[in-house]
């Protein structure tokens, strides 16, 4: 597995398994707060960062959404706190990438942009075919072997706004299932499991709700 196939499917690996303790320390420490200070994208990434998140899963009358629960301070935070420099460097290069396609399409700076417009590139991107999903997957590891060996190489513009997008959708959800409100009073939530029950359904096990644990 890659270092992207490891991101898409985070909190499933080794890697993140060992995380956890700083994980869940990141999660803890994430409130929503009216200004958002990022501590590893610039301020315009976090702006987009905040608003994507958002719009990926949006609060309503019952239930808390993402960006309520500071799960864009909690993606930021991870990425510098638990990415690897090399995978630090990728999202760098992804946001950057990012920024020039938001500049062009929308012609003003990412700290300016509105809900609207990022939710055209989001669903520019997040609503591609699976076939155009894996061909932007595969212009990306070429792009990453080239730069391993070359540091100016740059990333084809929409497998690295797919690559980055698609990484902050995966986070968004994980992040949001691992918070306290949601893993306890959203999901099923059950530290110390009882016996075993197979061949039963999800209504009849936690009520159609999936674990949180």
């Amino acid at each position: 597995m890659n270092r992207r196939d490891a991101l898409k499917n985070l909190g499933l690996g080794a890697g993140y398994a060992l995380a956890t303790p700083a994980i869940f320390s990141l999660l803890q420490s994430c409130k929503s707060e009216p200004v958002f200070t990022p501590v590893f994208v610039n301020q315009g990434q976090g702006h987009a960062l905040r608003r994507m998140v958002d719009l990926i899963i949006p609060s309503d009358e019952t239930v808390m959404g993402a960006n309520e629960l500071g799960v864009h301070q909690f993606i930021d935070g991870f990425w510098k706190e638990i990415l690897k420099p090399e995978d630090q460097a990728m999202i760098k290069i992804g946001f950057s990438v990012f920024e020039n396609k938001f500049k062009s399409t929308f012609n003003k700076e990412l700290v300016d942009g509105k809900t609207e417009d990022f939710d055209q590139l989001l669903s520019k991107y997040l609503n591609t075919s699976k076939e155009e999903q894996k061909a932007y997957n595969k212009k990306m590891e070429e792009y990453e072997q080239d730069y391993e060996n070359d540091k100016t190489a740059t990333p084809d513009e929409d497998a690295a706004c797919f690559n980055l997008l698609s990484q902050i959708r995966g986070m968004t959800i994980w992040g949001w299932k691992t918070t306290e409100e949601i893993g306890e009073n959203v999901l099923a939530y059950d530290p110390i499991p009882g016996q075993q029950k197979g061949c039963i359904s999800v209504e009849e096990a936690t009520g159609g709700k999936a674990y949180s644990l």
